[in-house]
C-alpha cells in the first residue's frame, strides 16, 4: 500500500490489555512456550499470483508497509455459538447483542497470546502499535526489507494484465511455533489487485438537467413512512430522446418500492442509521439534486478512514458513481435513514480497516457493501480478517449487506480490461461470507412478475468458506453445486447470492452523478448487483426501524431467520441463469428455478413480509415460576426511596432500579418481576417505558399519562442481567415515579405455575356480585374478597390470583390498597383516582390462609370496586411457566400492525389478533400484554378475552372520549388468537408482549 498515511493509534510501548468482561466457556489454547521449542510455522497459505501476470520491479527495500496482524479469538467455538444463539428466535439469546466495544472482553485475543505476538514482532524488529478496540488486530509498521526478514519470505513485483503493478510476498508469514497458533492472518503483505465497485457504468448517455427542479410530484418522508416520488422535471428529462419511462427502462423509488412491497412503511419509529461502504470520494452536490427531486431530506455525512480516497470524484472517470448510487437508492427507499459514508483508499490493507472501522465504531445497523473481488484475486489473508469483522458485526446486531457481483457465475471476468481466471466459476467476496447478505441481479420490467435472472447475476459455490451442515442453508443445494471449497465431510460450501433485487442496466437506476463546469447537473441510469444491494440494505433498515422490530432489536444477522421464511416472502425468480458467455464460459451451470437457486437466492423481495418475518419473532427465554409478596416498596422518588435525591424525574431520563434483593425479591434467579408502578406529579404529558436494564429501549409503552394525573399501573418486566429494570420518562416535563413489588418469576424451584381462567367477574359491589348488598365502599372500608372456589380459581390449593380490579364512581379522591387476607395492609398503592374517575388496573395477589384477598379503599370518600378474575397460580405442576420477551409490539391499529389496515376499531366489533408466530409463541397457553387505547371517540371500555369463547362481562380499561389509557392485561390464548372489543364508538388498540406462559 505504500506511504499512505493511517490512523492507527501508535503508542509506543506495551500496550495494556484490559480484564476480561465476559469469560470464555472452552479452555483456551496456551500459547506459552516449552523446554522444546517448536518448528516455525507458516499462517495461512502462500499467495496466488493472478494469472497472467507478469515479472515487473521488485519493491524497494526501503518501502514501509502498513500491516495488520489478525489474532485467533480467544474462543472460536464459543463466538461461533453466541453468533448462533443471539440469531436464533428459539435460544434465549436471541438479539441479546453486544454493546459498542464489548466484543473485545468477550472473544479478542487473550492477553497472554497478545503479549506473545508483540514480543515477537518487536524482537525481529517490527514496530507495534497498540491493539485495536477489536480485541484481534495488531498494527504493525515496516519497511519491505524487515518484513521480508521478520516473516521468511520474499517480495515480488508484477504488472497485472489490467495494466496496474504491484507486488507481494512469495510465501506465508511465519512466526514462532509457539505464536503461530494464535495468528489469523498478516493484511498488507499483498498489494496486487483492489475492490471494483459492482455497477456496470450508465445505460446510454448522461442526461444533463436542464432546468432545476421545481418539486412537482416529490414527496417530503414524514415519520409515516411515505416512499417519495420522482419530480416531474427528471421524468421529463427521461421521456427526452433518446427516450426512457419509469417501469420499463429504469426503476425510480417509488415504483420500484410498489413492485417490491415496500412502499410507504405503515408503522415507523425512529430512522435507522445505515454505513455505505466506500473506496472512492464522491461529489455530494449529485446527492443534493437526487433529494431535491425526491423531496428526500436523508443526513448524509462521510468518515475518512486512513486519510480517506485522493482521486477526487469525475463523470469523465466514473470516480463517485458507485456511491452517489449507494447513497441515492438507500435515500430513496429508507428516506427516514441516515447515512454515514465510510472512505477510504482501495487497496486490500485499507478496504479492511474500513470494514473494521464500521463494525467497531458500530454507529450504523445496517451496512450496505456495492464493491468486490473474485475469491480467486482476493488475498485469502484479507477474506479471513474481513469475515472476522462480519462474525463480529453479527454479534453486535450489524446486518452487512453485498452485491455478489455483476460478472455471473465467472466472477473475474471483466468486460473492461483483461482479466485473470475470467473463465473460472468463481463467486464474489465479500458477498461469499458467511455472515453477509450476498445480493444477486434481475431484469424487471413493467412489473415484478415480468423478473428473470439477469445474466450479470453473479452465484455460486464459494471456493473458501465452508459451512456446517445443519447451517442457515441446509436443505438449499442450488443446482449446479459442486464442494469447491473441499468442505469435508458434515459441512458444505457457502453459497451465493442469498436473494436478489433489479440489477440490469437496460432496467436499472436513475442516479444523479456528474456535474458540468456550470455546476449543472447530469443524470444516468445505472444497473449492477451495486443497485440490488443498497434496496436490500434499505429493506433491512425498514425492517429495523418498524415498531415490532424497535421492540425486539435490529434484526442483525438475518440468514438463520431469512431461510426459514416461507415461500410468500420472496418473489421468486425461476427463469434465466447466470451465465456471461463472453468469458469464455459456456457451461450454463446455474439455471435458475423454483425456490433456491445459485443465480437468484431465494429471490427478489416482498418487502413487507419479510419485515413482519423478521420482526415478529419473539425469543425463547428460560422457564420461570411465580413467587407472590406482599406489595412492598422499592421506589419513590419522592422520598429517595430506590434513588438517591428526592427530585423528580427528567423528561427523556431513566431511573435504574435495582430490583434484585430489593422488597423480597431474591438476588439471583430472578427472570421477571412484577410491579406496580405509579406515575405522580407529571409537569406534563407523557408515558413511561419500561424495560430490562442493559438493553435497546424498546417503543412500547406500560402507562400514559396527562400534566397532574396519578396513573399507576401493573408491569411485568425482564431483568437486566445486573439484577435491574429501567424506567423511562418519554414525556417533555418532569415525572415522580413510584413502584411496589408484588411478586417475581424465578428459574429456582419452589414458585408457582400459572393456570389462566375466565375473565369470570366475581366482584361487583354496584350489583351485588361478591358482596350482599348494592352500596358503594365507605372511605378507609376494606372489602373482603373471597376468590378461592370462584371464578374458576378452585377451593384449595392456589396461591396467588389475577384480578383486573376497576374502581368507579368515587365520590374523592383516594387509591387503592390489594394485599392478602390476614396480612399486615401495606403502604403500596394499586389504583389511584379522582373524583368521579373509572381507573382499572391488574392485580396479582397472595391469597390468604381463608381463601380471601382485601380490597382497601384509601381515599375519603366512597367508591365502587369491580374484579375479574384472569387466572390463578398453584404450587404443583400442573399450569405453564412464565417466560418473559420483548417488549414486543404485537399490535397497532394506527399502523396497520398485527391487522388488515390502520383504522380504529369501531364499538361493538371485534379484532382478532394472531400470535401464532409458528415458532415460540405458537404453543403459548396465555400471554401478559401491556394494552393501550388511544383516540376514542367515546366514554368506553375494552374487553381482551381468549378467541373462540364467549365474550365475557368484563373489561380491561376504561376511558373517556379522547384519552390515552393503558393496562396490564394477562389473557389466556385459544387458538392461537385473542380477542379485543370496545363497547362503544372507535378506538386505536396497542398491544405490547412481555411475556408468555407454556
Amino acid at each position: 500500500m505504500g506511504n499512505t498515511a493511517r490512523e492507527k493509534a501508535f503508542r509506543w510501548g506495551a500496550a495494556a490489555v484490559a480484564a476480561l468482561a465476559v469469560a470464555a466457556t472452552a479452555t483456551p489454547v496456551s500459547y506459552a512456550a516449552t523446554t522444546d521449542k517448536p518448528a516455525p510455522q507458516r499462517v495461512g497459505s502462500a499467495p496466488k499470483v493472478p494469472q497472467g501476470a507478469v515479472r515487473s520491479a521488485d519493491p524497494a527495500a526501503g518501502r514501509t508497509l502498513d500491516l495488520s496482524v489478525v489474532l485467533e479469538p480467544r474462543d472460536p467455538a464459543a463466538l461461533n455459538r453466541f453468533v448462533a444463539e443471539v440469531s436464533n428466535p428459539r435460544s434465549p439469546n436471541f438479539h441479546q447483542y453486544l454493546g459498542t466495544g464489548e466484543f473485545a472482553a468477550a472473544f479478542g485475543a487473550l492477553p497472554q497470546t497478545v503479549g506473545q505476538v508483540r514480543t515477537e514482532l518487536e524482537a525481529k524488529g517490527l514496530t507495534v502499535g497498540e491493539l485495536e478496540s477489536d480485541g484481534l488486530t495488531l498494527p504493525v509498521h515496516a519497511t519491505v526489507a524487515q518484513a521480508a526478514k521478520a516473516f521468511a519470505t520474499e517480495f515480488d513485483g508484477y504488472k497485472l494484465k489490467n495494466g496496474t503493478t504491484g507486488f507481494t510476498n512469495t510465501r506465508a508469514p511465519q512466526f514462532d511455533g509457539a505464536t503461530a497458533g494464535g495468528v489469523r492472518a498478516v493484511v498488507g503483505l499483498n498489494t496486487l489487485g483492489a475492490y471494483q465497485p459492482r455497477n456496470t457504468g450508465a445505460k446510454g448517455a448522461a442526461r444533463k438537467q436542464r432546468t432545476t427542479v421545481s418539486g412537482d410530484g416529490a414527496r417530503e418522508s414524514r415519520l409515516t413512512g411515505t416512499t417519495p416520488a420522482m419530480c416531474t422535471d427528471i421524468k421529463d428529462l427521461f421521456a427526452s430522446p433518446p427516450a426512457a419511462y419509469d417501469t420499463q427502462d429504469y426503476w425510480s423509488a417509488r415504483s420500484l418500492a410498489l413492485q417490491y412491497n415496500m412502499a410507504d412503511q405503515p408503522n415507523v419509529q425512529t430512522g435507522t442509521t445505515i454505513a455505505v461502504y466506500s473506496l472512492e470520494n464522491y461529489d455530494l452536490r449529485d446527492i443534493t439534486s437526487y433529494q431535491a427531486c425526491y423531496g428526500t431530506k436523508v443526513p448524509v455525512s462521510s468518515v475518512r478512514v486512513n486519510g480517506g480516497p485522493t482521486e477526487p470524484a469525475s463523470m469523465d472517470t466514473g470516480v463517485g458513481m458507485e456511491t452517489a448510487l449507494d447513497v441515492e437508492t438507500i435515500a430513496g427507499l429508507a428516506p427516514q435513514s441516515k447515512i454515514l459514508v465510510y472512505q477510504g483508499p482501495n487497496t486490500w490493507e485499507d478496504g479492511t480497516d474500513v470494514f473494521r472501522r464500521i463494525v467497531t465504531e458500530n454507529r450504523a445497523k445496517v451496512v450496505s457493501v456495492s464493491w468486490g473481488s473474485c475469491e480467486r484475486n482476493t488475498p485469502t489473508e484479507v477474506m479471513d480478517a474481513e469475515n472476522l469483522l462480519f462474525q463480529q458485526a453479527a454479534a453486535q446486531g450489524q446486518t452487512v449487506v453485498a452485491a455478489s457481483g455483476d460478472s455471473g457465475s465467472t466472477d473475474c471476468y471483466s468486460p473492461y480490461y483483461s482479466a485473470p481466471n475470467a473463465d473460472q466459476l468463481v463467486t464474489d467476496n465479500p458477498a461469499s461470507s458467511p455472515y453477509v447478505l450476498g445480493v444477486g441481479g434481475t431484469t424487471m420490467r413493467t412489473s415484478v412478475s415480468s423478473q428473470t435472472t439477469w445474466t450479470g447475476s453473479g452465484g455460486g459455490v464459494s471456493q473458501h468458506f465452508p459451512l456446517a451442515a445443519d447451517g442457515f442453508q441446509a436443505g438449499r443445494t442450488g443446482l449446479g453445486y459442486t464442494d469447491a471449497c473441499v468442505a469435508g465431510g458434515g459441512s458444505t460450501c457457502r453459497q451465493v447470492p442469498d436473494v436478489s433485487g433489479v440489477s440490469d442496466p437496460a432496467t436499472g437506476y436513475p442516479v444523479a452523478f456528474g456535474q458540468d463546469g456550470a455546476g449543472g447537473q447530469y443524470w444516468s441510469i445505472i444497473g449492477g448487483t451495486s443497485g440490488a444491494a443498497p434496496v436490500w440494505a434499505a429493506l433491512m433498515a425498514q425492517a429495523d426501524q418498524d415498531l415490532a422490530c424497535q421492540a425486539n432489536g435490529s434484526v442483525g444477522y438475518v440468514h438463520p431467520a431469512l431461510y426459514k421464511l416461507p415461500a410468500t416472502a420472496f418473489r421468486d425468480v425461476t427463469t434465466g441463469n447466470n451465465n456471461v458467455t463472453d468469458s469464455g464460459n459456456v457451461s450454463g451451470l446455474y439455471q435458475a428455478g423454483t425456490g433456491y437457486d445459485l443465480a437468484s437466492g431465494l429471490g427478489a423481495p416482498n418487502g413487507r413480509e419479510i419485515v413482519k418475518g423478521l420482526c415478529q419473532a419473539v425469543p425463547r427465554s428460560p422457564a420461570g415460576t411465580f413467587n407472590a409478596l406482599t406489595p412492598a416498596r422499592i421506589l419513590d422518588t419522592r422520598y429517595g426511596i430506590g434513588r438517591a435525591g428526592t427530585s423528580p424525574v427528567a423528561a427523556n431520563g431513566t431511573v435504574k432500579l435495582k430490583v434484585t434483593g430489593a422488597g423480597g425479591v431474591p438476588a439471583t434467579g430472578v427472570t421477571a418481576v412484577v410491579v406496580n408502578v405509579t406515575a405522580a406529579a407529571p409537569t406534563a404529558t407523557g408515558h413511561l417505558i419500561a424495560y430490562p436494564s442493559g438493553t435497546t429501549r424498546p417503543a412500547s409503552s406500560n402507562m400514559n399519562w396527562l400534566k397532574g394525573e396519578i396513573v399507576p399501573n401493573l408491569v411485568t418486566v425482564p431483568v437486566g442481567k445486573d439484577g435491574s429494570i429501567d424506567l423511562f420518562n418519554a414525556g417533555s416535563g418532569t415525572v415522580h415515579f413510584i413502584a411496589d413489588v408484588s411478586g417475581y418469576y424465578s428459574t429456582e424451584a419452589g414458585g408457582s405455575t400459572y393456570l389462566p381462567k375466565g375473565p369470570a367477574r366475581i366482584l361487583d359491589t354496584r350489583n351485588a356480585i361478591g358482596v350482599p348488598g348494592k352500596t358503594p365502599v365507605a372511605g378507609q372500608g376494606t372489602v373482603s374478597l373471597t376468590v378461592a372456589g370462584v371464578g374458576g380459581v378452585p377451593a384449595t390449593g392456589a396461591t396467588a390470583v389475577v384480578l383486573n380490579v376497576t374502581a368507579t364512581a368515587p365520590t374523592s379522591t383516594g387509591h387503592l390498597i390489594a394485599y392478602p387476607s390476614g396480612a399486615t395492609r401495606p403502604t403500596a398503592s394499586n389504583i389511584n383516582w379522582l373524583k368521579g374517575q373509572t381507573r382499572p388496573n391488574m392485580v396479582v395477589l397472595p391469597i390468604g390462609a381463608d381463601g380471601k384477598v382485601n380490597l382497601y379503599n384509601a381515599g375519603l370518600g366512597t367508591v365502587h370496586f369491580i374484579a375479574d378474575v384472569f387466572g390463578y397460580y398453584t404450587p404443583t405442576t400442573e399450569g405453564s411457566s412464565f417466560h418473559t420477551a420483548g417488549p414486543s409490539r404485537l399490535l397497532d391499529t394506527r399502523y396497520a400492525l398485527g391487522t388488515a389496515r390502520n383504522t380504529p376499531v369501531t364499538g361493538g366489533t371485534t379484532l382478532v389478533l394472531n400470535i401464532n408466530d409458528g415458532h415460540t409463541l405458537a404453543n403459548a397457553k396465555a400471554v401478559v400484554l401491556n394494552v393501550t387505547v388511544t383516540a376514542p371517540t367515546t366514554n368506553g371500555f375494552l374487553t381482551v378475552w381468549p378467541d373462540g369463547t364467549t365474550l365475557p362481562n368484563a373489561s380491561n380499561l376504561n376511558w373517556t372520549a379522547g384519552q390515552t389509557v393503558a393496562n396490564l392485561v394477562t389473557v389466556p390464548v385459544v387458538n392461537g388468537k385473542i380477542d379485543f372489543r370496545p363497547n362503544a364508538g372507535s378506538a386505536h388498540v396497542i398491544a405490547d408482549l412481555f411475556g408468555y406462559y407454556l
